[in-house]
């Protein structure tokens, strides 16, 4: 069965889990009454079974520590998704949280403390290509990004960019991930509108890369 494991070292005023799926049909079938009736139409459009596995048990976990959070049932829960794809409690809106999976994991990320986002991702994910496009005219300057460990930028920036629920691809250069010493990321940008942004990376299982961001 699909395992759902708290993580203790991550930032006060925030709640994090790792969810490690297990690919059956009996996880499936006990996963699946938890989602509506939207959630499982699109459960049933992903060709791969994987894929669905992924989706369904993510969505179900996230939906039980919700329910108990506030103190419902999973069922009855309603996510709400934002143009840029970011989920949200309408009824809810103190609740801030956010979900990612990749490969045999998912992350889900909650806090009342600001938005909140996560990122998961595969050390081994091919994204080397796309180095020209995801670092900003900040980073390339500083330097601060060797290859080997460009899937550490890589999530940060998603992390930060599913916090602000924007759309990933159009504003990857927009914001600047500054290693630092000690446990967190300097965040810089010029937008003025987008609050306080702070990022940390997580720990993730072996050959995974996990990050986290809060903005106030």
């Amino acid at each position: 069965m699909t395992t759902l494991q708290r993580l203790e070292a991550v930032p006060e005023n925030i709640d994090a889990w790792l969810l490690e799926f297990a690919f059956t049909s009996t996880q499936l079938a006990h996963d699946w009454p938890i989602l509506s009736a939207k959630e499982q139409s699109r459960a049933r459009g992903f060709y791969h079974y994987q894929d669905r596995i992924r989706f369904v048990s993510a969505r179900a976990a996230l939906k039980r520590l919700l329910a108990e959070r506030v103190g419902t049932l999973p069922d009855r829960l309603n996510i709400s998704i934002t143009a840029s794809g970011k989920p949200y409690l309408a009824q809810h809106a103190e609740i801030q949280f956010n979900l990612s999976h990749a490969g045999s994991f998912a992350l889900i990320a909650m806090s009342s403390a600001g938005k909140i986002g996560i990122d998961i991702e595969r050390c081994d994910r091919d994204i080397n290509g796309l180095i020209h496009y995801v670092l900003s005219p900040l980073e390339r300057a500083r330097a601060c990004w060797p290859e080997k460990r460009f899937i550490d930028l890589w999530v940060a920036k998603e992390a930060v960019l599913k916090a602000l629920g924007l759309g990933i691809a159009e504003n990857l250069q927009d914001i600047s991930v500054l290693p630092v010493p000690g446990s967190h990321y300097r965040i810089a940008h010029e937008h003025s509108d987008w609050g306080i942004i702070r990022a940390w990376p997580i720990e993730a299982p072996k050959d995974y890369a996990a990050a986290l961001a809060l903005i106030h």
